[in-house]
């Protein structure tokens, strides 16, 4: 029976028992009959033990048929990264991630999204009008200009770079594309000094330096840091518990961003049980000052601090950690 399914056995052993005679079964699956005797017999003893044990044939398929999907689901949901109170905007382009790997219908069950929006959703991304073809285009080509200028143009040079290269666009059409990539070049230290003094009132440190927290999911620090691998430059982004000082979440990329951070959130948060009265210390990095970022925070009523501009020891936690590596 080595070639058969259980399918197939649970089949035999069900006509037996209803009746159907072993020449019958013999002939009709093409097996000796002796087979048939020994699969009868492994089943009455499987049958034997399920009983002592208050378990029917019937019942352990159906468990077993359970607990598959409940390891599916939890897969799912571990690559979505997306929970039931995100936006709908964000569920939509989650699922539109795994649409050839995982059945639709289950994430958007998870998600918690009717089947029918996200199908709208998605019927409406293949037909791409022209223009949204071209800015994808240009897209990758700011992107491109952008890290081969080592992050130091801003739009109007990466605009005469596009002309050059024989793309005709506009200023604003850049300024526009880079806000939507969340990139923006490096600024002199004194234009840096101007933000932080216009914007110190948003950034409070609400911390203060208290890193001896007495409770676990009271406060969590984190912080990016760069790891050269040969040429080849990724960036690290950690969480830790001020309680324990033990990391909640890490995640690493080839890209410094909003999507990097917010993912490694949502990696801790999930982890930890979605944890309340919960507070977030980080510095000033625009990963962590992004609209995203702290919409994400707002919505899942996580408190926000920051470091002061420049100043490393209010997150010095963070930096120590950084600095065993």
């Amino acid at each position: 029976m080595g070639k058969y399914t259980e399918e197939n056995k649970i089949e035999i052993v069900s006509l037996y028992e209803q009746g159907v005679k072993v020449n019958v079964i013999s002939a009709e699956y093409g097996v000796s009959r002796a087979t048939i005797y020994n699969l009868l017999k492994e089943s009455k003893a499987i049958n034997k033990k399920a009983k002592d044990k208050g378990i029917t044939l019937a019942n352990y398929e159906k468990l077993q048929k359970q607990l598959e999907r409940k390891i599916l689901e939890f897969k799912i949901f571990q690559d979505l990264h997306c929970f039931k109170d995100a936006t709908i905007k964000e569920k939509e382009i989650a699922i539109s991630k795994f649409v050839d790997i995982y059945p639709i219908k289950t994430m958007c069950r998870l998600l918690d999204i009717p089947k029918g929006t996200f199908y709208n959703y998605h019927l409406r991304r293949k037909m791409l009008t022209q223009n949204q073809i071209r800015d994808e285009q240009l897209k990758q080509e700011i992107y491109k200009i952008f890290k081969e200028s080592d992050e130091r143009f801003g739009a109007k040079k990466i605009l005469s770079k596009l002309r050059i290269n024989g793309f005709n666009t506009t200023l604003n059409k850049v300024q526009s594309l880079m806000k939507q990539l969340n990139i923006r070049s490096r600024q002199s230290l004194r234009k840096r000094e101007m933000i932080v003094k216009n914007n110190s009132q948003y950034y409070a440190n609400k911390l203060q330096r208290l890193f001896n927290q007495t409770e676990p999911n009271k406060y969590w620090v984190s912080d990016v840091t760069e790891v050269r691998v040969g040429v080849t430059k990724f960036y690290l982004c950690v969480i830790l518990d001020l309680f324990s000082r033990k990391v909640v979440a890490y995640r690493l990329s080839s890209q410094n961003n909003t999507k990097l951070t917010i993912n490694t959130f949502k990696d801790a948060f999930e982890s930890r049980n979605r944890p309340s009265e919960l507070s977030f210390h980080s510095d000033q990095g625009c990963n962590y000052t992004s609209y995203e970022f702290r919409d994400l925070l707002r919505s899942l009523r996580v408190n926000q601090s920051f470091s002061h501009s420049g100043n490393p020891y209010d997150n010095a936690c963070m930096e120590s950690f950084f600095c065993k590596f």
